[in-house]
């Protein structure tokens, strides 16, 4: 369970993960000591999961969102499907959703033709897919990664 400092600090952390302990501290009014040892508890209870550095995916090619309906809907099918994308390093992000599609994917690719490329091989082959629907980001107006705390 979280209490009003955890959350304080996983806001801090989420705008600058590379602060010292003792800057991340004086910013939430912890010691260093505590701040240490409540950080370290925080990742062993994976609500932080990683640190990472933010890449604007704009500057290395195309960012396109699929939506993917199946034609029949099955444990099997989706168990597979999702072993699929998890082994596809241009799929960046994939949700199970409700509404009409069965699937979002946002993928980041060089370009249209690696895109053309992937999803001929990896999509329209797949007979359990009745349709995808791919829309290109032509700008991203917000780029959040932060998760309000």
């Amino acid at each position: 369970m979280l209490d009003p400092l955890d959350r304080k600090l996983l806001a801090a952390l989420q705008r600058n993960n590379r602060q010292s302990m003792a800057d991340l501290g004086e910013a939430v009014g912890l010691s260093e000591p505590a701040t240490r040892r409540r950080v370290t508890r925080l990742r062993k209870d994976r609500y932080i999961l990683a640190d990472v550095s933010l890449i604007d995916p704009a500057r290395l090619g195309i960012t396109l969102i699929t939506a993917i309906r199946f034609a029949k809907e099955s444990r099997a099918t989706y168990d597979a499907f999702k072993q699929e994308i998890a082994q596809t390093p241009e799929i960046t992000q994939c949700y199970t959703v409700t509404g009409d599609e069965d699937f979002i994917l946002i993928g980041h690719f060089p370009d249209m033709v690696s895109y053309d490329d992937w999803i001929n091989a990896r999509i329209l082959t797949n007979a359990a897919i009745s349709r995808s629907t791919t829309h290109v980001v032509y700008r991203a107006v917000k780029f959040e990664t932060a998760i309000p705390v």
